[in-house]
Parts: structure tokens; C-alpha cells; sequence
């Protein structure tokens, strides 16, 4: 790395240990004291086409993202514009509200918030009022909401979720300048909400899930974190910075990697994504015991953690008393630190492993789930 690069990569870590402690009591949501529990709003800002394919057979087939989908949907504006109006309505946040739910998780691409160039397909229209008719539904059912950059310029994963499936270029020096310019558009959109607007989102996160392949890339993100910090710190309305672990493999939890970032006064959370979808698949048995010896997921480390993403998704067959376990187990966990959000809200695949909305229909989350997980396991 250039002397010059790190010598800005200290001043600015020194910057922030100086300006860090801000007040916590206030801001939407305190997540050193009270516990988050809801949903994510998967595939409505921006499109995931395993949790609703219709869409993408009928408009646009050979499309597998919304990069392509873009590309290849004839209207694909007006086409966008009705899937936001009827993905999410209001009835979906009172079913959250039934069963005691406080926080949505959104992901959002950075084309809501700035322009695209160099043939940047999206369609940039029409985001910002379906975020803040969501955010009316949020002050109506007490609901938090936190806003989350999935699709940064360039990728920062490569993956589908990130509005982009391939390269990943978010580490080339334009797509990381832009990146900050969309942290900076997030922050002034919601200082010019109305107070009843912005006062329910509970944070920002400037990255979901950034891949993070060697040092210098981890460098890299630390110090995008830095910077997105300092633009979240200086906003009017004060929000906490919600930041991805990025799957640093460096222990079980990937919480040592990150053990020298940021103070401990800061107003930050890290956000973990512990999932058992994916291989290596295992039993039942060895999963509860992977999730009870987390214990507080936050535990020793200086920031509260957040479970930003979580399922009922495993290699284990879906009986009831799997499901009812594997539910409340990882909710009981989940709340020794800052609680989390399920990841997803609804899919039209009648999965009900990611499906937030079809476990309540099927009675594996109820208005006891949160606050007494009666079949955890640890």
C-alpha cells in the first residue's frame, strides 16, 4: 500500500476515536440496550430471482439479475414501479406487528440514490417513494426500519443480490469513490424526510455483505467503513452505522478480524450473517450446538452484533419439531446481543424455510416467539 494511502487510512481512524461517542438515547433504536426482531425485505428493491422467478419468466427469462433484468424487460420501469406497489403493502407490516416484531431490514441498490453511468441499465426512478410509504406502514405499526446498500457500483460480491452477478469492482477506485457518494445521497435523503419519516430508521449500512478476497481488500473496506462512518456521524439526524463482518475467516464468528475497529464509544453495530443453507451440510444435533455455543454473539467484543441476516434453511429434514426447535433456539441466541432479522420477508417458491411470513401462517413464529422461545435448545 502507498505511504500516502496509509497515512490517510491513521488520520482518519484518529479522527474518529476523537469524534466517536455521540448520544445513543434518542436515535430510533438503541442497540446496546434493546433487542431486534423482524424480517428482511428481500427482493423488492432489488430483485432476487430465486425468491420470485415469475417475474423474470414472464419479462424477462434469461436475466438473472436486475442488471439484466433491466436490460432485457421491455418497460422494465414500468414494470419495477408496479412490483414495488404490490411486493410490499401494508398488510405485511401488520402481520410483522402481530407477532411482536420491531425491525425490517431493506436493501436498497446504490441506483436509488445516485445516478448510473457508463451504461449503468437500472431504472433510478420511483425508490425513494416506495421507501417512504414503507416508512409510513413503519411509524403506523411501531416498526424500525434499517436501510441497507445490497448493490454498490461495480459489485461488491459478484453476486445476484447485488444487483450485478459477476466481477467484483467495487475495490476499482471509481466504483469506491461512488460507493461513498451513495452513503453520502442515503444520508441526505433521510435528513430531508419528515421528522415522523426518518425517525424510524434505526441505521444505515453501507455494504451488504462485501467479499473481502485478500489484506489488501480488507484494508480497503476498513477504511470505506471509516468514511462511511464519518458521513453517518455527521448527519443531522444521527443514526448507528451498521457494518457487514465482510466473512473475514478469522475465527468461528469472524469477530477478531474486527477487534481494533472503531472505538468502543462508537455509534456502530456489526452485522453478522450465520447461516447453515450452504455446505458443508450437517445434523440437527451439531447445529443447535453450533448455535448455543455462540452464546452472546457479542461476547468480549467492544460493539453490539447484530444478526442482520439468519433462516430456517439446513440440510436437515423440515419436521415439525426441527423447525420449532432450530426457530426458537436461534432467536433466544440472538437476543444475548442485539437480536436479528430473518432473512426473507416472503418468496413466492411456498418455501417456508425463508419465508417469514408463511412460518407465522404456519405457526412456527407467534406472538411468544420473541419473548419466550419456549423450544430453544441451549
Amino acid at each position: 500500500m502507498p505511504l500516502t494511502n496509509l497515512l490517510l487510512i491513521l488520520l482518519s481512524f484518529q479522527s474518529l476515536c476523537s469524534a466517536a461517542v455521540i448520544k445513543r438515547e434518542g436515535t430510533a433504536w438503541n442497540y446496546w440496550r434493546d433487542k431486534a426482531f423482524g424480517a428482511n425485505v428481500g427482493n423488492w428493491l432489488v430483485l432476487e430471482r430465486w425468491i420470485a422467478p415469475q417475474l423474470f419468466e414472464q419479462h424477462a427469462p434469461n436475466a438473472n439479475d436486475e442488471w439484466t433484468f433491466c436490460q432485457q424487460a421491455t418497460n422494465a420501469s414500468e414494470i419495477l414501479k408496479e412490483h414495488w406497489r404490490t411486493w410490499i403493502t401494508e398488510d405485511d407490516f401488520r402481520t410483522l406487528a402481530s407477532v411482536g416484531a420491531n425491525h425490517i431490514r431493506i436493501p436498497v441498490g446504490y441506483w436509488a440514490f445516485i445516478a448510473p453511468i457508463d451504461g449503468e441499465p437500472y431504472v433510478t426512478e420511483g425508490q425513494k417513494p416506495e421507501l417512504e410509504r414503507i416508512l409510513s406502514y413503519c411509524g403506523k405499526y411501531n416498526i424500525n426500519a434499517l436501510i441497507v446498500l445490497h448493490g454498490l457500483p461495480g459489485s461488491q460480491n459478484g453476486e445476484q443480490h447485488s444487483g450485478h452477478a459477476g466481477a467484483i469492482e467495487f475495490y476499482q477506485r471509481d466504483h469506491y469513490s461512488r460507493s461513498l457518494t451513495a452513503v453520502q445521497a442515503a444520508v441526505d435523503w433521510m435528513n430531508s424526510l419528515p421528522y415522523d419519516l426518518k425517525s424510524r430508521i434505526s441505521g444505515i449500512e453501507p455494504v451488504n455483505e462485501p467479499q473481502v478476497r485478500d489484506d489488501r481488500e480488507f484494508r480497503l473496506l476498513s477504511y470505506y467503513y471509516r468514511k462511511s462512518y464519518d458521513i453517518i456521524h455527521q448527519s443531522a439526524y444521527q443514526v448507528p452505522m451498521i457494518f457487514s463482518d465482510g466473512w473475514r475467516p478469522i475465527d468461528q464468528w469472524r469477530l477478531n478480524a474486527w477487534s481494533g475497529f472503531l472505538p468502543a464509544p462508537a455509534n456502530a453495530v456489526i452485522d453478522l450473517h450465520p447461516y447453515w443453507a450452504f455446505p458443508p451440510s450437517t445434523d440437527s444435533s451439531t447445529i443447535i450446538s453450533q448455535i448455543c455455543a455462540m452464546g452472546s454473539p457479542d461476547s468480549g467484543f467492544h460493539l453490539p452484533v447484530m444478526i442482520g441476516e439468519w433462516s430456517l434453511a439446513s440440510g436437515v429434514s423440515s419436521s415439525d419439531t426441527w423447525l420449532r426447535q432450530f426457530m426458537d433456539t436461534q432467536v433466544s441466541v440472538w437476543k444475548q446481543s442485539a437480536g436479528g432479522t430473518f432473512w426473507a420477508l416472503k418468496n413466492n417458491i411456498n418455501s417456508d424455510v425463508w419465508s417469514f411470513e408463511q412460518l407465522i401462517s404456519e405457526g412456527y413464529i407467534n406472538s411468544g416467539t420473541f419473548s419466550a422461545h419456549t423450544n430453544a435448545q441451549c
